[in-house]
């Protein structure tokens, strides 16, 4: 009886136990953050609501720092792909413009995400 308690318990505890998120693969990152790209190059002074709706829901899934990694990775490289010399400032500002209060390092085509 003992035994039986133990593997059920172990089996409820296997069930009910919150499911861990992992990061986004960049494709998804890319979209949601493609309408982000008319404050990052400046030719808006704030972000639109969509862009922020993404930024919310991609920085939401950056819950350990292997995410946080990745996700940095491919924001770094959708930086690279545009081709244009972006000003880091805006990358690090977008959540504060977004009125959240985690802050972003200043990712650039450069920027070394593991730190």
């Amino acid at each position: 009886m003992a035994r039986l308690l133990g593997i059920l318990s172990i089996f409820v505890l296997l069930v009910l136990r919150p499911a861990t998120a992992s990061a986004p693969p960049c494709t998804t990152v890319s979209a949601k953050l493609s309408s982000c790209l008319s404050y990052i190059d400046g030719h808006s002074t704030l972000p639109p609501s969509d862009c922020c709706a993404g930024v919310k829901e991609i920085l939401g899934q950056a819950t350990s720092k292997p995410d946080k990694i990745a996700i940095c990775n491919c924001i770094k490289s959708a930086l690279a792909k545009l081709g244009t010399d972006v000003d880091p400032g805006r990358v690090s500002n977008l959540p504060k413009k977004c009125g959240m209060s985690v802050s972003l390092p200043p990712i650039t085509k450069d920027y070394d995400c593991s730190k």
